[in-house]
């Protein structure tokens, strides 16, 4: 287990449901039992903005910017909603939607849809307990190769690990536990599509690279999908399937902002979009947070010693801020009708799969899906 930052960081903890009854709901028929049999548990995040528009920033935004809430608030206030979650865990995994660099040499594009937060907001992953992030996704390369090679440097500086198939990177990360090794592989399709054999097999290599190194588990994250899209697109498939034939164990989707469904097969399980987490990209005042619903997924991974057995699925739902309709950039657990709400977003795009339901204080535990390879 991961230890905690600081003691001062319970003072914002501020759970509104119970997580010391998390394990009660698994599905004790199932899961592997004995003396020999290790858990590793990873947590997933969709998409994480922790930074705003050069636009939003150029206008100062008043009290409602993400730079002022930071300011304001200090690096673990974006995460401090779910932290009790996080540092439970052995291995925190986000998507990371943005560029930090303190300033850019190269200008940077005209568009809204460019999103950066200084070197130092590297810290607030630290300060939310995150190992790894994914770098494979559309606004890593916002300000192109230095953009990209200062996001890097601002990450190793603080310790955090990155993966990431995209432009100006080739780049998996291995996070080691004891003697099991969890790789971590990032596919970013539409860098993929500009030169299909090339770059497919620059990712190719990320999982030979992996399995080289003796990883028994593999971690794929696709970012690709229909932004605020209410179910998942062949791509998402396609890439779903692209990742497992490469050797991925588990396929985490996200880009659509909102969440997509679940697919089970062959011991493989696929979250085509998990939505998103703490979002700077959205102010919810100069512009709509159209999209509150999200998940967190944690997956119980079990071992025999060090050979991987297969995994549980836990769903936390959650609102991806806690305030409505301005967004104060602070993801929260909910309960009840909230949660209920998130749970059917998921199934309506879940196909014939049947979801556990949501209990409160457990989450939507799901059954345990054994590797058979």
């Amino acid at each position: 287990m991961k230890k905690l930052i600081s003691l001062l960081l319970i003072a914002v903890l501020c759970l509104p449901l119970t997580l010391a009854e998390a394990d009660a709901g698994a599905d004790a028929e199932n899961v592997p039992t004995g003396e020999n049999i290790r858990k590793v548990t990873l947590t997933c995040t969709g998409d994480a903005l922790i930074g705003c528009s050069e636009s939003v920033r150029k206008k100062g935004a008043g009290s409602y910017s993400y730079d002022t809430y930071i300011e304001k608030y200090g690096y673990a206030y974006p995460f401090a909603g779910l932290y009790d979650l996080f540092s439970r865990d052995d291995i925190t995994f986000v998507n990371l939607e943005n560029v930090l660099a303190d300033s850019i040499k190269g200008g940077f594009s005209k568009s809204r849809l460019v999103f950066r937060g200084s070197s130092d907001y590297a810290r607030i992953l630290t300060a939310g307990s995150v190992e790894v992030v994914t770098l494979a996704n559309n606004h890593s390369e916002n300000y192109g190769v230095e953009g990209i090679e200062k996001t890097v440097a601002a990450l190793e500086a603080e310790g955090i690990g990155y993966c990431g198939t995209t432009f100006g990177l080739n780049a998996y990360y291995i996070h080691e536990i004891g003697d099991i090794k969890v790789g971590f592989v990032g596919a970013y399709p539409r860098y993929n599509a500009d030169n299909r054999a090339r770059n497919q097999a620059q990712l190719k290599a990320c999982f030979d690279a992996c399995r080289e190194a003796g990883c028994q588990v593999i971690v794929a994250s696709i970012h690709c999908g229909g932004e605020y899209q209410k179910k998942h697109m062949d791509i998402q498939e396609r890439y779903e399937k692209l990742c497992k034939s490469m050797g991925a164990n588990l396929v985490i989707g996200n880009h659509p902002h909102v969440p997509h469904g679940i697919h089970v097969a062959d011991g493989v399980t696929c979250l085509y979009s998990i939505g998103n987490f703490t979002f700077g990209g959205n102010t919810g005042v100069d512009e709509k947070l159209s999209v509150i619903q999200s998940y967190v997924a944690q997956f119980d991974l079990y071992f025999d010693g060090s050979v991987y057995l297969g995994h549980q699925l836990t769903i936390w739902p959650i609102h991806i801020s806690g305030t409505s309709p301005e967004n104060n950039y602070q993801p929260v657990l909910v309960s009840g009708a909230d949660a209920e709400q998130v749970m059917k977003l998921i199934q309506n795009d879940s196909g014939k799969l049947r979801l556990n339901p949501y209990v409160d204080g457990q989450g939507a535990v799901q059954d345990y899906v054994p590797w058979n390879k």
